[in-house]
């Protein structure tokens, strides 16, 4: 599903781990995830799955936002270009309870 809202923000289903949810983010911040997907070669929801596997504190919203600037800081400071970056080295992201 992919819904524009009056705000700008894109709506998406994505499966987080087996359970079916929704996200609304930024056109600009849809299009950075995909081309992280795209990069790392990862399906939407495997990323998805990572973050949401490490956040702490926080919505899932939130996470994949903070998740989404960090890769491109951390690629951003690469001196020989794009290198995948490893899981471990994701930041963990706090989550409410």
């Amino acid at each position: 599903m992919r819904l524009t809202g009056k705000n700008g923000l894109v709506l998406k289903n994505v499966t987080v781990l087996g359970r079916r949810t929704s996200l609304r983010l930024e056109p600009m911040m849809w299009r950075g995830l995909n081309e992280i997907c795209e990069r790392e070669g990862l399906a939407l929801n495997e990323v998805c799955n990572l973050v949401e596997g490490r956040r702490v504190q926080s919505s899932l919203t939130a996470a994949i936002r903070v998740f989404t600037l960090s890769y491109f800081r951390t690629a951003a400071q690469e001196k020989r270009g794009w290198k995948p970056i490893p899981a471990s080295q994701y930041p963990t992201i706090s989550k409410n309870k």
